[in-house]
């Protein structure tokens, strides 16, 4: 069985131009769980799979169900 990694993270949830959607809550902070390789981000009810070479919106992730764009910030190990 493949590894998995656990990260006290903050995702924000990002528009077109790159600014976070919600402006005076710029983040969820909480447990994510990521593969061994981070191609796939497990936060709460949201999988989010990595963007290679980057998104358009400075993002990082984008969610598999909806279709948005997040940034993924991953602080501490657990």
């Amino acid at each position: 069985m493949a590894k998995k990694h656990r990260f006290i993270s903050a995702i924000s949830q990002m528009t077109e131009n790159g600014a976070p959607v919600y402006a005076g809550f710029n983040h969820f902070r909480g447990e994510a769980t990521f593969t061994s390789t981070f191609n796939t981000c497990y936060f709460e009810n949201r999988t989010l799979e990595k963007i290679k070479g980057g998104g358009i919106n400075d993002s990082n992730y984008k969610c598999k169900a909806s279709g948005e764009y997040y940034r993924v910030m991953k602080f501490e190990k657990l």
